[in-house]
């Protein structure tokens, strides 16, 4: 092959990968995969989020057990969990649309069902549920297998079971590893078409905490006493952007 031949090949991809990433919209959109758990088999879990990182604009927030790994990862953006302040993790969760968890353990179930934020994982887990941004947890490792089932004290499964009833009545999707990309990406497209209710209750708390604006999804519903006590105290709301993370 000459060497016109191969400028020419180049050129092609090029712009073949620069079309495809301006024909996918949620190339923009950031999310974030936490691996802030222990596999027996990570990369088996790696190479299921993959698709991912050639879809969306991916933060990894990962654990030091899994540095070594990061050659793997792929993306842009890779952050230690242990070296991050309250205040960055905070803006990290506000610049994000939804927060995948390919690595889970029971650890991380029990205190979502019982939201408590002891360690710094969970605690970003119960951020992005207060505000209100999915979250796609994989089962495995975590969901008793057939010889568990067989074994384990009914006690014991019927403790783990109850805990992830609770967690999928908080809207958390816990899915197994194979399904953890088709998943993310349903509640990517539900979040988009999410309509928040802003009642007068809301606009009152803004007020108590001394706001001056509500940040509300561009299609969120606004009831009229919600407008109207808007107006008398003074407070606007903004409407923002959730494809590309935002404040909910």
């Amino acid at each position: 092959m000459d060497v016109k031949t191969q400028v020419k090949l180049l050129v092609q991809q090029v712009v073949e990968a620069y079309l495809k990433e301006k024909m996918d919209p949620k190339k923009d959109t950031p999310i974030t995969i936490l691996l802030g758990y222990h596999s027996s088999d990570p990369i088996t879990v790696l190479e299921a989020v993959t698709q991912l990182v050639d879809t969306y604009n991916v933060t990894w927030l990962i654990t030091k057990e899994w540095l070594p790994l990061q050659e793997k990862m792929k993306g842009l953006s890779c952050v230690l969990l242990e070296e991050m302040s309250d205040e960055d993790l905070g803006t990290l969760i506000d610049q994000s649309s939804v927060l995948a968890i390919p690595q889970a353990s029971y650890g991380l179930l029990s205190k979502l069902a019982l939201t408590v934020d002891d360690e710094t994982a969970a605690w970003v887990a119960i951020q992005y549920q207060l505000k209100g941004k999915p979250i796609v947890i994989a089962n495995n490792g975590v969901e008793p297998n057939v010889y568990q089932q067989i074994h384990a004290p009914q006690t014991v499964q019927e403790r783990i079971q109850s805990y992830i009833r609770r967690i999928q009545m908080d809207q958390v999707k816990w899915v197994p590893l194979s399904k953890l990309v088709n998943t993310v990406d349903e509640q990517y497209a539900a979040y988009l078409d999410k309509q928040s209710l802003v009642l007068a209750k809301h606009v009152e708390r803004a007020f108590q905490e001394g706001l001056k604006e509500i940040e509300i999804p561009q299609k969120s519903r606004v009831t009229p006493l919600a407008i109207d006590l808007a107006k008398e105290l003074k407070i606007q709301f903004k409407p923002i952007d959730s494809s590309k993370g935002g404040t909910l």
